[in-house]
């Protein structure tokens, strides 16, 4: 008998600590969910004002819906924009040398130039693979011709495409590159079919 209560004790005991667990997991969970929800918001957002969309906030979800066709893969989100000039935003993400880069670029298919670089989030070495997020690393991708893609080089040639690599950081500057052609390779081949 004093081991059927044991069991039964250390049994409820058991339980109270799972609907406990499961309690605290749900809870942050629901929190996050609501910090996801307003960063995707603010980033949509952004988009319709990089592409010169005028809006008023409590009209915002219908005027994305109006001029954005938001298409996913498995390699990001491509936010293609439905006026004059004909742009994409994307964001996508690849890995680096210690951790995932994750960017976000903004394109104009007429010009086939690269109008914004920017990286959201990354764990690359500070000082140096963390220079990726520095501004003077994103603006030599402002107004860049990708229409053969983008090489980032020790030294520039004149080349179309060409951009200046971190010196020292080689592998994530490669990983860098490499995000960036895919998107811009998926975004070409899906030109035929827009």
């Amino acid at each position: 008998m004093k081991g059927f209560r044991e069991e039964l004790r250390m049994s409820v005991f058991l339980i109270l600590l799972t609907a406990v667990c499961t309690l605290l997991l749900t809870s942050a969970n629901l929190m996050y969910q609501g910090v996801l929800h307003e960063k995707v918001r603010a980033l949509r957002m952004e988009i319709l004002r990089g592409f010169g969309v005028d809006f008023a906030d409590d009209a915002f979800e219908a005027v994305f819906e109006q001029y954005v066709d938001e298409r996913g893969t498995p390699h990001g989100t491509y936010y293609y924009f439905s006026g004059e000039p004909r742009q994409v935003a994307v964001t996508t993400a690849g890995s680096g040398l210690w951790s995932v880069i994750e960017l976000f670029m903004r394109i104009d298919l007429d010009e086939s130039e690269m109008r914004e670089l920017r990286v959201l989030s990354h764990g690359e070495t500070p000082g140096l693979g963390g220079r990726i997020e520095e501004p003077a690393f994103a603006d030599q991708f402002r107004d860049l011709d990708i229409g053969d893609g983008v090489r980032l080089v020790t030294r520039r040639t004149g080349a179309r495409g060409e951009v200046d690599a971190i010196s020292g950081a080689s592998v994530t500057s490669n990983s860098v590159m490499t995000i960036i052609n895919r998107a811009v390779s998926t975004i070409q081949s899906e030109g035929d079919s827009r």
